[in-house]
This record gives C-alpha cells, sequence and structure tokens, in this order.
C-alpha cells in the first residue's frame, strides 16, 4: 500500500508541470544542446550569470515556446511566476551567443500566449546585442571552468608591431617599435593550445602616463562576420576576475590595417574598427630572415604583373621574389621567396609566410624568358627543403590538362607581331568590340564622309608592324584612285604586342592596351584556318585559361570574343600578310633588307673581275670591227 501511494505521489508531481503547459495548449521545449550551460554576460553595469538546461534559463524561467529562424538564430517565449518574456538568441561561436530581450509583456487574457502575439512584434532588431561568453557547457562537462578553445588562424595569424590608443585613459596614440603581436600557428605541435592563444605585448611611451608595459596572452573563443565587419572573441587564461577576463575584437575585410578592442566583456561597444574603446594601429613585420644560397637568372630582374594571382606585382632581383596583391577581402597581402638551391630549371624558394609567421618551401620551375613574359610553374608548399622532396615532379599540377603561368612586364616593350595584314572579321561572344572614341573627345571636329559599305576590320599596318589595330565599324569605301575616303577616323582599339608563344598545341599572344578600364594585358590565343583566314578569341582578363580556344567567346572558358577573319588587302593599303604560329619565341623576329642579284649578271662580273687583260684585248679586237663594219658600210 506504502508503495502505490509513493507512486501516486510521483506521477502527481510529474504531471504539475504538463497541466500548466496543456492549458495553452504547449509542450515543454526541447532546448539545443549547443544553448545548454552557464553563460556570462555584462548588462547595465552588472555581471550576470545565465544557466540553460534542457528546458528553462534561470533568470527568466521556463520555455513555453520555442521558434527556430535558422540553424544558429532562435527564438524562446519564457514565463517566470506571472512574468512573459521574449528572448533572441543568436549563435557566433561555440563559446559566445548574443541576445535581445524584452521585460515583462501583457498578454490578452482571453488568448494563449504564444510566439505570434507577444514576440513576433516586441523584439526589436535594431536593439543592441549583448555577448553572452561560456563558462561550461552541460553537454561537455560540467565541471570544466574554461571555455574550449578554438584555433586563432581564422581570427588573427601573423606578426606585427602596433600603435595603441585607449580613449578612457589617454589622449593621442601612443608609438612604440617593442610592442607587437604574435599569433603565429606551429605545424604539427604537440601541444594543441599552442594554436588556440596569442601573445600581446603593450610597452610603455614617455611623456604618457596612462601608457604601461604589459603582456596578455589571450586564448581565441571563435570569430564571425556581420557584414564585411570581422569580430572575434577572447579569454585571458590569467585574469580571475570575470568581467575582465573577456574580451572582443573587431577588424573588416576591406580594412586590415585597424582593430579596435573592447575594455570590458561587451562586443557591442565595437562600432567599428576605428571606433572602439582601444584602437589599435597594426603594421607587419617579418619575424625571420633567411639568407640567399643561390641567384635567379639575371634577365629576371624587374617588376612583373603575375595573371594568376590576382594581377599581382612581383619585384624580382638576383636572389628574392617579393609578391604583393590585393585580395577580394582585405586591403593587400605580401609573400616574399628567396632562393635556396637551383637544379636545371627548378628552383627551391624559401617563402615567408602570411604576415611574417612560420616559413616553408616552394619548388618554381621557370622556363627561359622570351619577349616580356617569364612561364614558369608552381609546386606545393613543404616544411621541409629537400630538393628531391620539394622540387620531385609530383608535387606539381598533376592533372590531364595544365599549362604553364605568366608574369608579364609591368613596363614591357612592343615587339612585332605574330600576325600582320588587314582583315576584315565578324565578332561573337558576351563582349563584343564596340565604336569608341579614344581618350573621350577628338581634337577636332571630324568631317562626315559617306560611306558605301561598313565593315568590322582588324589591322596591322605599321612599319614595324607592332601596333594592333581594331575598328568595329570600318569605312570601306575608296576614291577614283582607290585611296581610302575616310582619312580621319581613328581604330576604336590599339593594342601592343608584347609576346607570343605555341604551348599544347595552341599559339598564344599577349597584348597591352594601357587605356583598357578593366585589364590592361589580354591573352589571345590564335591559329591559321586558311592561306587567308585567320580564327581569334580574346580573354576577358590577363589570364590565359586553360579552356580558351580559338573559338571561345564566353567567360566559362576565360575569353569574351571570337572573332573569323578574312584578309582583304586592297591596293594602296601596302599591308601583306605575316603570320608565326609562336612554335619558337626565341627568335630574332626583326626584317632584315636583302636584295635579290641574279645569278647570271654575279657569274660574268667574276669573270670579267679574273681576266682583265683577256678583257683589254677582246675590247680592242670589238672596236676594230665596229670601225671596220662602218667603213664598208659608208663605201
Amino acid at each position: 500500500m506504502p508503495i502505490i501511494i509513493a507512486r501516486i505521489i510521483i506521477i502527481t508531481v510529474l504531471l504539475i508541470p504538463a497541466k500548466i503547459f496543456a492549458q495553452y495548449g504547449y509542450q515543454r521545449c526541447n532546448i539545443p544542446t549547443t544553448l545548454r550551460g552557464e553563460w556570462f554576460s555584462r548588462e547595465d553595469g552588472q555581471n550576470v550569470y545565465t544557466k540553460i538546461t534542457e528546458n528553462d534559463f534561470s533568470n527568466r524561467g521556463s520555455c513555453m515556446e520555442m521558434i527556430s529562424h535558422s540553424y544558429d538564430n532562435f527564438t524562446f517565449l519564457l514565463k517566470k511566476a506571472d512574468c512573459l518574456s521574449c528572448v533572441r538568441i543568436l549563435i557566433r561561436t561555440l563559446n559566445v551567443l548574443e541576445k535581445i530581450e524584452t521585460n515583462c509583456l501583457q498578454n490578452n487574457p482571453n488568448v494563449a500566449p504564444n510566439y505570434d502575439s507577444l514576440c513576433k512584434n516586441s523584439l526589436d532588431n535594431n536593439q543592441e546585442m549583448i555577448t553572452m561568453f561560456c563558462i561550461f557547457h552541460l553537454f561537455i562537462s560540467i565541471i570544466a571552468t574554461n571555455p574550449s578553445g578554438k584555433n586563432c588562424r581564422s581570427s588573427l595569424e601573423g606578426v606585427w608591431n602596433f600603435a595603441y590608443q585607449n580613449r578612457f585613459k589617454f589622449t593621442g596614440e601612443c608609438i612604440h617599435e617593442e610592442a607587437n603581436i604574435t599569433a603565429c600557428q606551429k605545424p604539427g605541435t604537440q601541444f594543441f593550445n599552442l594554436n588556440q592563444q596569442f601573445v600581446m605585448n603593450y610597452r610603455k611611451c614617455i611623456n604618457m602616463r596612462e601608457t604601461e608595459d604589459a603582456e596578455v596572452q589571450f586564448k581565441c573563443l571563435g570569430d564571425w562576420y556581420v557584414g564585411k565587419n570581422h569580430f572575434f572573441a577572447v579569454v585571458n587564461s590569467r585574469e580571475s576576475r570575470m568581467e575582465e577576463k573577456y574580451r572582443c575584437f573587431l577588424s573588416n575585410r576591406d580594412d586590415d590595417q585597424f582593430l579596435s578592442v573592447s575594455i570590458t566583456a561587451e562586443c557591442n561597444t565595437l562600432k567599428s574598427p576605428q571606433e572602439g574603446p582601444e584602437r589599435l594601429r597594426l603594421f607587419p613585420v617579418r619575424a625571420e630572415l633567411v639568407q640567399a644560397k643561390c641567384t635567379l637568372p639575371q634577365n629576371f630582374s624587374g617588376i612583373w604583373i603575375n595573371t594568376a594571382n590576382f594581377d599581382a606585382e612581383v619585384s624580382i632581383n638576383s636572389t628574392t621574389m617579393v609578391e604583393k596583391w590585393r585580395p577580394d577581402t582585405g586591403r593587400f597581402k605580401q609573400e616574399i621567396f628567396v632562393c635556396q638551391e637551383q637544379r636545371g630549371s627548378r628552383f627551391v624558394m624559401a617563402r615567408l609566410g602570411v604576415n611574417g609567421c612560420q616559413k616553408d618551401y616552394v619548388c618554381f620551375e621557370f622556363l627561359p624568358r622570351h619577349h616580356n613574359v617569364i612561364r614558369y610553374r608552381k609546386g606545393q608548399a613543404m616544411i621541409m627543403d629537400r630538393f628531391s622532396t620539394v622540387c620531385a615532379w609530383t608535387m606539381f599540377n598533376s592533372e590531364e590538362q595544365w599549362k604553364y603561368d605568366i608574369l608579364i612586364a609591368k613596363n614591357p616593350v612592343s615587339i612585332k607581331c605574330p600576325i600582320a595584314g588587314k582583315f576584315r572579321f565578324k565578332q561573337t561572344g558576351d563582349i563584343l568590340f564596340e565604336t569608341r572614341i579614344r581618350g573621350g573627345v577628338t581634337q577636332f571636329p571630324r568631317p562626315n564622309v559617306y560611306c558605301k559599305a561598313n565593315i568590322s576590320d582588324f589591322s596591322v599596318c605599321d612599319s614595324d608592324q607592332k601596333i594592333l589595330n581594331i575598328d568595329a565599324d570600318y569605312c570601306l569605301s575608296v576614291d577614283q584612285f582607290g585611296l581610302p575616303v575616310d582619312i580621319y577616323s581613328q581604330p576604336d582599339y590599339q593594342m601592343q604586342c608584347i609576346a607570343y608563344w605555341k604551348e599544347n598545341l595552341k599559339s598564344y599572344l599577349i597584348t597591352y592596351d594601357s587605356l583598357d578600364a578593366y585589364s590592361r594585358y589580354r591573352c589571345w590565343v590564335y591559329q591559321r584556318a586558311d592561306l587567308n583566314a585567320i580564327l581569334m578569341s580574346m580573354s576577358v582578363g590577363a589570364f590565359c585559361h586553360i579552356r580558351q580556344d580559338v573559338r571561345s567567346g564566353n567567360a566559362v572558358e576565360g575569353a569574351q570574343v571570337a572573332l573569323e577573319m578574312i584578309e582583304y588587302e586592297r591596293e594602296h593599303d601596302d599591308c601583306p600578310l605575316y603570320f608565326d604560329d609562336g612554335s619558337n619565341p626565341y627568335k630574332n623576329a626583326q626584317d632584315h633588307v636583302t636584295i635579290l642579284r641574279p645569278m647570271a649578271t654575279n657569274s660574268i662580273r667574276s669573270l670579267l673581275n679574273n681576266n682583265r687583260h683577256h678583257v683589254w684585248l677582246l675590247q680592242t679586237f670589238l672596236f676594230i670591227s665596229l670601225n671596220f663594219l662602218f667603213y664598208q658600210l659608208n663605201n
């Protein structure tokens, strides 16, 4: 009997909460395990601790309804005694949450409380977010008092000197050469925590009393993006005070020179990288120096454009390559390659990593320079410098189809074009050649000229055959003498030929146009289709795509227009046809003047030079014979 009474009591106790929720038609919430745990936040200047369990919040009551907007966005309707409130939580990382919430809400007694009636219109998305930092996760360990660290690479990586400004302590900016941030990865380390932390060294500036010498070691808690703003949270594992333990940092995709830091456990005080309680101005530095052990070819020295890497600028001297580029995110990037060993056409280069962290080794295969380009292949990065490993052929691109990347001289010198002549063409593709006026306006008004026929013209007719002219709407009419009627119009496009070669049975041509707003360099694929017919396609940018061929005209194949050209040289054009498929780009293509002489004339001249005495006798005999002949005729 006592056992039956005890069971009835237990069942009654368990059913009471269910009845409370059942009167409104709700079941208990099942709060996601990612949210369960104890969290710390700073609200209205006070330390707030919130414990989230399977179905309630310690300071807000039990969950009546949960709405999942996405995998990281939840809204909860909570009830504590007679207080109904709404809380929206955004999961930023495993260790950081952000929330907006309401005070107690009034509910219509005739309507059951739900999300639509209470939370949908009461939560203000423009309200300042409150940041919640994890103390421990219930589903991981109840005993642990430190949040789990995250790898810092996505948050911050590199070595910088910095100048700092604290708006609540001093005016001005403290600049000290020894103030630095070191956030470098150590691949292969057995101490996993080393890649989850970074060190900041503050230095005291002379005549600035509130500055100080300090070293702070932060553990990374994860990062997230809001638009272009890049937030990441950290914890100072050496600090025991909760309000001083957690900090937020803010950088920006487009401006990575500045970094704002919170001075409390709040992320909402950071408005931009330059607007925050503490602002850092970063200067990337090289953490170590590497001595050169070999030299690059002498004709490689100069400034080049790497078309395979965002049109990066590459400065090359006898031992070093410095590559700078502007990626889609961030201000600019830089890598330094130092020559370590050479065997044939392959070079082992030591690469100083991103912003001066660890170094690794990369193999380059360079072909001899020709014209204004250097063709090369780049292998995979390795932590060791052994030539047989770094420069093994398997370290290069092993796909079925591959081609050499190219470096183009930043200030190229024109060369003789591999194609010359006067052609009419038909064009197809995504971006066609259009009629335009180079430079925007003409120097003087042009007279109207009546044209019976207009064509699209492709010409290489200058005396050196170095300039490629394209006119989308060219006047073909001539006068009674066969001379062009329209002598005032200028071509729509003028490009200098700067390099050509043949690779993978395709002939490539690189042109340079200083007025091209999108890309000054263009890659062409060309081919002779008949005795007087040539096919060509022009790339979208400077990069030569592996899929581009003579008929490519769309961006999928890396091209924007394809041309079908037929020669049409007229009587007074003086523009002969010339074609070179680029099989030997190293040959000297300059014109040479050659005088052709008949073989008979040369043989007679040599005979006369070698027998001068016999020539005198022959001339005397001819003179006497002619006189005797005239005497006979006169008599």
